[in-house]
């Protein structure tokens, strides 16, 4: 097993399509730019999966990309919310830069950098979509935590420096 290490986890901004607006956001191993041309497939594959956005069944239109680009192989994980509370999350893979991408297989997930992003989804969701005095869908959009955010140039600083547990 290889030990944690942390990864740069960003924000690049909101992306439409067909009555949503997602999050989008990149988890990057080692040192090097994200290649965003790489993950354009995977991206239009996650976009097609996407049911028609409902109010009246609790699904408004929001939910978040994350394009991982990892060390052993490429994900693309897509989260939506539906039914006022719930998450549903589906995961696109390929092993190599020369596989087209495909639907995740038995055995393939979100790892724990992707839970990174899906726990600060949980909490913008609560804050902005669940709160007492009604939904905030700008304020759930606008909801990206700062360590994240590729526009204010932050990358996630090594978790011993935050003094967070590893």
């Amino acid at each position: 097993m290889h030990p944690y290490s942390p990864r740069v986890i960003r924000f690049s901004g909101l992306r439409n399509f067909g009555g949503w607006t997602l999050k989008l956001y990149s988890v990057l191993f080692g040192a090097g730019p994200m290649n965003w041309a790489e993950f354009e497939p995977g991206l239009r594959l996650a976009e097609s999966a996407l049911p028609e956005p409902d109010d009246e069944r609790g699904r408004p239109g929001l939910g978040f990309i994350i394009a991982h680009q990892g060390r052993t192989a490429d994900y693309i994980v897509l989260g939506w919310w539906s039914n006022e509370n719930e998450l549903p999350l589906r995961v696109w893979v390929r092993r190599s830069r020369t596989e087209p991408w495909r639907p995740a297989i038995e055995g393939e997930s979100i790892c724990v950098w992707d839970l990174e992003v899906i726990w600060a989804e949980r909490q913008a969701w609560i804050a902005f979509m669940m709160a007492p005095i009604g939904s905030d869908r700008t304020g759930y959009l606008a909801a990206v935590d700062p360590l994240h955010s590729e526009s204010a140039g932050i990358t996630r600083p090594d978790p011993k420096e935050r003094g967070d547990c590893v």
